[in-house]
């Protein structure tokens, strides 16, 4: 039996360079494949955080703006109350200001509750990196920095009001107002503080104009506290105006 060998010849050195050719981009574009759609899907994320950024901040501008009306609403209160006790005769209605500006000053809620819902995926999902921008970045960084200041104030402000209300338990018969079911919203009870002076002679549980100059002199203190609050939050609110309106410029390029 005749048994025929098959004989190989050797590649010549083209084919091999054809073939590590096709073998290295089959490869690199398999990776670069994989690179595209993982960019694209940090992208994806990139964008669903600005526009929840966007979201979170348009939130913290009416948060401030109506808060901020309350400070205003406060200040003024305490400026009524300063004024009326610096008198040398109350009148009735002068009294019944004094009652509803007072308890007006301690049950305002001035305290800012920022949405943090974006701000605390971001940190705790290592998100900033897939910010590009660094403009954003530091931006979003100087905001809650920003945000820090304002809590620090904020537990100065509380612990002068307490002093404010502290002052005012001292002075004033708190049973003649009465909560009215709205967030807030009190009743005063006039007939009340008729039949209270019917028994003690006075509206007051002190009747000594010391006692009221002290209290005038803690709201004073406490109005500048809640003045510069105010302040602060205005400039929160300028700054959250200006992200978003970077931010936006970012997500529409």
């Amino acid at each position: 039996m005749e048994v025929h060998h098959h004989s190989h010849h050797p590649k010549k050195w083209n084919e091999y360079v054809s073939e590590f050719l096709m073998l290295f981009f089959a490869v690199f574009l398999g990776f670069m494949s994989e690179y595209y759609l993982e960019y694209k899907a940090e992208r994806h994320k990139e964008h669903d955080y600005l526009v929840s950024m966007v979201e979170d901040l348009k939130a913290d501008t009416t948060e401030i703006s109506m808060k901020a009306s309350q400070m205003d609403e406060m200040v003024a209160s305490g400026n009524k109350v300063t004024e009326i006790i610096y008198k040398t005769n109350w009148t009735e209605k002068d009294i019944d200001t004094i009652y509803l500006k007072s308890i007006y000053m301690v049950t305002r809620f001035v305290n800012l509750n920022f949405t943090s819902g974006t701000i605390d995926q971001l940190k705790n999902a290592g998100g900033f990196r897939l910010i590009q921008n660094k403009l954003i970045v530091d931006r979003i960084t100087d905001y809650e920095k920003q945000k820090t200041a304002l809590k620090n104030q904020l537990d100065a402000l509380m612990e002068r009001w307490a002093s404010v209300h502290r002052v005012q338990n001292s002075l004033l018969h708190l049973n003649v107002f009465k909560p009215n079911g709205q967030l807030g919203g009190i009743d005063y009870d006039r007939k009340m503080l008729n039949q209270i002076k019917t028994l003690t002679g006075s509206e007051f549980l002190i009747s000594n104009r010391n006692s009221f100059y002290e209290y005038s002199n803690y709201i004073n203190v406490s109005k500048g506290y809640v003045t510069f609050y105010k302040m602060m939050a205005l400039v929160e609110k300028q700054k959250a105006t200006e992200l978003i309106a970077i931010i936006e410029k970012e997500i529409n390029h």
